[in-house]
């Protein structure tokens, strides 16, 4: 090998060891693209030879066009509610890693979180958690009917404090005569609850009184979490659908190192906007049959191992209602919620609910969590229709 050829080779090392450590320690993909130009633009300064510093150059080029792409891409995606939203708890480390769902929030813990867009305030609230490692309720009398509340941040209450989270405003709907649990953490999704149901995490309240119900809130954005669309969810439960049946397969992360095209595609994604429209829609697809497939293996694992229903919150911006015509044709999000009523699985609107009220009242402004109220207007219907199903 030539003097030259080992000179480009070592830039080369270094100028991929330098991309890496960019990949790992950028806060952005914008940042990582603008590195990618200028270690392109200092290859061809520093390579010897016409064809490597052209190749560099084509580097920067391409490295240019996907940022621009990128950005574009950026610009067609709304906002999401609450995007610029700065949330910081004391203590910090409140819902720390753990090996089965990936991580569980603390017990016997004491949590003050605040949410700030700019120089304002939106909320400051405590969160208690109990010696099992869910968020505080009220107290129930001895053998008292179980009602278990599981789900993401929603159902959590995040914005809220305890006495105003759903299973807290249905104990107090009750007039706290039945036991409520509230077995969530911000960003769980239903691969959470199935693989919480099928370790038997839930098993432990039907030994001290009856399981009435299971209750669980979704929202449309929990659908790609069925594929670990979240930068949260990489030690979160994996599941593949197999003849029709959700397997699972151990963590996000682990299939991602184990399988180099899942891991590449997993850091185009999260890094490269643009690419999530290549093959976007086979994906939203395979996503949504895997979404109801797994409610639809809650329900059966609910009333296998509790022997009690299951049923769903759900908030669907587009809810087509259980009279309204579905067909291939319509949105994503339709025909899912078409699906599950097809399921049997009993479904509570949150829309239907809350008509007639400002979003303001039913929505934390600029920061986009349910409040005391929507809590309440929901508590109000699942009392209805559980007394009248018992």
């Amino acid at each position: 090998m030539s003097v030259l050829t080992n000179r480009n080779a070592r830039v080369t090392a270094a100028l991929v060891g330098l991309f890496v450590a960019g990949v790992v320690l950028l806060p952005s993909s914008a940042w990582v693209v603008g590195l990618a130009v200028l270690l392109g633009l200092a290859g061809t300064a520093l390579f010897v030879g016409e064809r490597w510093r052209t190749a560099a150059l084509s580097v920067a080029a391409v490295a240019l066009a996907v940022g621009l792409l990128d950005v574009f891409a950026g610009l067609l995606a709304p906002a999401p509610v609450g995007e610029n939203v700065v949330h910081t708890t004391d203590p910090k480390e409140w819902i720390p890693p753990e090996p089965v769902l990936g991580y569980r929030l603390l017990p016997n813990l004491s949590v003050v979180e605040t949410a700030r867009l700019g120089n304002e305030t939106l909320y400051r609230v405590t969160y208690h958690s109990t010696a099992d490692g869910t968020r505080a309720t009220p107290p129930a009398p001895a053998g008292a009917p179980c009602y278990i509340f599981t789900g993401g941040s929603f159902m959590f209450g995040q914005g809220l404090n305890d006495d105003e989270t759903l299973p807290a405003e249905f104990a107090g709907l009750n007039d706290d005569k039945v036991c409520t649990v509230n077995f969530s953490a911000p960003g769980y999704g239903v691969n959470h609850l199935v693989r919480t149901l099928e370790v038997g995490l839930f098993d432990r309240y039907k030994q001290t009184s009856k399981v009435a119900a299971v209750i669980t809130w979704i929202a449309p954005s929990q659908i790609e979490w069925t594929t670990g669309d979240g930068e949260w969810l990489g030690a979160s439960p994996r599941y593949v659908l197999e003849d029709g049946v959700p397997r699972y397969t151990g963590s996000f992360t682990g299939h991602r190192l184990t399988n180099p095209l899942a891991g590449l595609l997993h850091l185009a994604h999260t890094y490269l906007a643009f690419t999530k429209q290549i093959g976007e829609r086979q994906r939203q697809e395979e996503q949504a049959d895997l979404f109801v497939a797994l409610l639809v293996r809650a329900r059966t694992l609910v009333r296998e191992r509790l022997g009690a229903p299951l049923y769903v919150v759900y908030s669907w911006a587009n809810d087509p209602g259980p009279d309204q015509a579905v067909s291939k044709d319509s949105p994503l999000p339709e025909r899912v919620l078409d699906r599950l009523r097809k399921a049997g699985i009993p479904l509570v609107s949150v829309n239907s609910l809350t008509s007639g009220h400002k979003l303001d009242e039913l929505a934390i402004p600029r920061e986009g969590h349910p409040t005391a109220l929507t809590n309440r207007l929901v508590a109000a219907e699942l009392k209805r229709r559980l007394l009248s199903e018992r």
